[in-house]
């Protein structure tokens, strides 16, 4: 597998984990159960913490590629 095809699967990895992340939050903030929410909240919270993991693996290692990522549009939740 080439180096770019891994790449694009982890980048892949940690915007699925971003999307559930924001849609665990949305049903947080709907749920009309205090428990509920917080457990929906528990979720979120692991969620983004694996994506902001996986953010971190996939740092650009080369100087041009650390380049492109500087002037890249940041994509948040929430």
């Amino acid at each position: 597998m080439g180096q770019t095809k891994r790449k694009l699967i982890k980048q892949c990895r940690s915007r699925q984990l971003y999307e559930r992340a924001f849609f665990f939050k949305r049903l947080a903030i709907g749920a009309a159960d205090p428990t509920f929410s917080a457990k929906l909240q528990a979720l979120v919270d692991e969620y983004e913490g694996e994506a902001a993991a996986a953010s971190l693996i996939e740092a650009p290692s080369t100087p041009g590629e650390r380049e492109q990522a500087r002037y890249a549009p940041e994509r948040r939740t929430g």
